[in-house]
């Protein structure tokens, strides 16, 4: 039996093809190239205005083939076929090129049956993003009802429902088809959306303090990063990206040095991590401090400075080993001149001030100690928009006339500082990231977060870590001069409110890397790594069974829930009640057999059915006849009535 809220009127199977080919198409009008995409522009005019007479068939036919010609004109190489990428464009462009001739004859056969399917297809060598798996899924759910709602008569409505308990009933299914047939990988494609590989803040081996230096970095996201266990703490997060040895008044740079070997002393806190790093165009790889292993295609140089053998012009996922606690060592006959020249006449009163703060007669690590504290002394404050310093005495405006400044000012007027002092000294530039950014295990870096510090050499301790910056007194607002928070209910509010869009943004980046590594990169190592783990770790075994039991029993769920058809009309949801009565019953009411004589006829098989006289009476009585208020119940009435009696 079927009960319909409404008559309907089932489109004509060429728009459902149409609408189909649209959905199908989307994906690939931002990969074609410029003269397919006119081509197929041009052909849906002239489907649209229906014009589709022999002459222009031709017409299409030649601007066609000349369409495919000019778009890989300058690609024609039979070698460079072997670029997966390319190959696949050539097939979309013959693929589109053979429908749009096709659908110009207005004929429906097989290959324009198949060809959202095929168009679907393609576009995933050229996407691997969430977006296109959610888009995926959205089409492959819209192809299903269309193929349903052209040969189903029925309503749209209950069309979108079916379609909807087929998807839930087949996704357990995708799910363990999805887990036993990991995806392959292709060696020589390009995937990701083309807004994914916008450049990013590379570092180049260099370090402003002139007005370059006030540029305020943005929130994209450099690196994702995942650690074999849980993030490490905060004040051991710095990402090495560059060593800076020379000053040159405006900026810092790396400079020519002896090759001389430094050693690493491994002595704590080996963590293991991996890195999803996107497009800077530079060769740089970001490692922890400090790096114990170079990726693939790397090399660790004598800095403990990351480089892949080519810039990074795509997103770049690589394995990493650092160890947190470490020594630098190296024999301070091989450090180079450039650690310890430094112009104490341009800056003579940072030179008068520090002979008065700091015992030129300590030991080196008393000395840098001394150091922090003059700089803690002197009130200075953190503002990522600064007032401009004087670069012909750049450290001597910095800590005695503008005394604001963000990490490079802090990082060149303490290297320079411990200079005076006779300490060794280096800029180091990268990230340092937060613990803030992090769920789990699972870790993010943005550009906000470059950052500059010094490395001081100190007798018996190598190469050491120092944060000038944290010897700020406070942090200024980048709008004022004002510092950052206030007691105002408003600023309270507002920072709640930030801090919460912020933690979503999280929870939204963490979702989105999971799915990238377990669906869109699940490979045959990811597979075996999982069984592996499942074989071995007896506590995720039982979290992994109870993850897809829970997600079948939702499925389940919501396929009951979908399965029970609910009608507007009250009074045909009293009658859809009474027939699952009645088919347990053994009646089923026939083809073309109207209520009243189905009623009639299961009544006059047997006397205890007789109830059914008065429901059909009241039934038809309201619905065809005068309409009464307490009909619904009534009916209900003698339905619970009927159903007791049997």
């Amino acid at each position: 039996m079927r009960f319909s809220a409404f008559s309907h009127a089932t489109p004509s199977k060429a728009l459902l093809l149409d609408t189909a080919l649209i959905l199908s198409l989307l994906p690939h009008l931002f990969t074609l190239k410029l003269p397919m995409l006119a081509y197929l522009l041009l052909a849906l005019v002239f489907i649209i205005k229906k014009k589709s007479s022999k002459s222009v068939l031709v017409a299409f036919g030649l601007l066609g083939f000349l369409a495919i010609a000019g778009s890989f004109f300058a690609d024609y190489n039979i070698s460079n076929f072997s670029r997966l990428l390319l190959f696949v464009s050539v097939i979309l462009s013959l693929l589109v090129y053979a429908l749009v001739l096709q659908r110009l004859t207005r004929s429906i056969n097989f290959y324009i049956l198949i060809s959202p399917a095929l168009l679907m297809v393609l576009s995933f060598f050229f996407y691997n993003s969430i977006g296109m798996l959610f888009y995926a899924l959205f089409t492959l759910f819209c192809f299903t009802f269309l193929l349903l709602y052209a040969r189903m008569k029925s309503s749209f409505v209950n069309a979108l429902r079916i379609n909807a308990l087929l998807f839930l009933f087949s996704l357990p299914i995708v799910v363990l088809l999805f887990l036993s047939f990991p995806r392959i990988s292709y060696k020589n494609a390009s995937f990701g959306f083309k807004a994914e590989l916008e450049k990013r803040t590379g570092h180049d081996g260099t370090m402003y303090l002139d007005s370059k230096a006030l540029l305020v970095p943005s929130s994209k996201l450099v690196m994702e990063v995942s650690f074999g266990k849980d993030v490490p703490p905060d004040n051991t997060l710095y990402f090495r990206g560059s060593t800076l040895y020379v000053d040159k008044g405006t900026r810092w740079e790396r400079g020519e040095r002896k090759r001389a070997k430094t050693e690493a002393v491994e002595l704590d806190k080996r963590v293991d991590y991996s890195v999803k790093l996107y497009a800077h165009h530079k060769r740089w790889l970001y490692m922890l401090d400090i790096p114990l292993l170079s990726p693939d295609n790397s090399r660790i140089g004598q800095d403990f400075i990351t480089l892949r053998d080519k810039p990074v012009e795509e997103i770049y996922s690589y394995e990493g080993r650092s160890a947190l606690e470490y020594k630098l060592m190296q024999e301070s006959s091989s450090l180079h001149e450039n650690t310890l020249y430094v112009d104490i006449e341009r800056d003579k009163r940072s030179y008068e001030a520090l002979k008065k703060a700091v015992d030129l007669q300590a030991k080196d690590e008393e000395k840098a100690l001394q150091l922090l504290q003059f700089f803690s002394s002197l009130n200075l404050s953190y503002s990522l928009k600064p007032k401009e310093i004087d670069l012909a005495h750049p450290v001597d405006s910095f800590l005695f006339d503008s005394k604001v400044g963000y990490c490079v000012h802090f990082a060149a007027a303490f290297a320079n500082s411990a200079r005076m002092l006779g300490l060794p000294s280096r800029i180091v530039t990268g990230y340092k990231a937060d613990r803030v950014n992090s769920i789990n295990n699972y870790l993010i870096v943005r550009e906000s977060d470059a950052h500059a510090w010094v490395e001081l050499y100190l007798s018996g301790k190598g190469w050491t870590r120092f944060e000038p910056t944290s010897t700020a007194k406070q942090i200024l607002s980048p709008d004022s001069t004002a510092p950052v928070g206030g007691n105002s209910a408003a600023s309270t509010d507002a920072s709640k409110l930030q801090k919460l869009f912020k933690l979503a943004n999280i929870y939204y980046l963490y979702s989105r890397y999971v799915i990238n590594t377990w669906v869109l990169n699940y490979s045959r190592s990811k597979q075996i790594a999982l069984l592996n783990e499942l074989l071995n770790n007896t506590l995720f075994l039982l979290k992994f069974v109870a993850a897809i039991a829970g997600f079948v029993l939702v499925s389940v769920l919501l396929f009951v829930l979908l399965q029970r058809q609910q009608h507007a009309d009250p009074l045909l949801r009293e009658m859809q009640n009474l027939m699952k009565i009645l088919k347990k019953e053994g009646f089923v009411r026939a083809f073309g057999e109207t209520m009243f004589d189905f009623l009639r006829r299961v009544a006059k098989s047997q006397s205890r059915y007789s109830g059914l006289a008065a429901i059909s009476a009241i039934y038809h009585q309201q619905r065809y006849g005068n309409k009464e208020e307490q009909a619904t119940k009534r009916l209900r009435a003698a339905i619970l009535a009927f159903k007791k009696s049997l």
